[in-house]
């Protein structure tokens, strides 16, 4: 267990992405949750479902960017090794 601490704490930036990843996948399953529930409300929901709907969809943009981001760094560094 001590190993599997140090090598999250060695590497930080990957830690923090694998973070952000399951706080994203725990966000969806609560939205899924939150949805069905909103469809018993009938017409009264329809305000708090689209709020839902519009902060899912800035988080897949902000989750989709942060992948991007990911990627680019990850490129950025291969080319930095190859060219070393």
């Amino acid at each position: 267990m001590k190993a599997i601490a140090h090598y999250f704490w060695r590497h930080p930036r990957r830690t923090g992405f694998i973070l952000l990843n399951l706080v994203v996948l725990a966000a969806f399953v609560a939205w899924g949750a939150f949805t069905t529930d909103m469809s018993r409300q009938g017409i009264g929901g329809v305000p708090n479902l689209m709020l839902g709907y519009a902060g899912m969809g800035l988080l897949i943009v902000l989750w989709i960017f942060a992948w991007l981001a990911w990627a680019s760094m990850v490129v950025r560094r291969q080319i930095a090794r190859r060219h070393s």
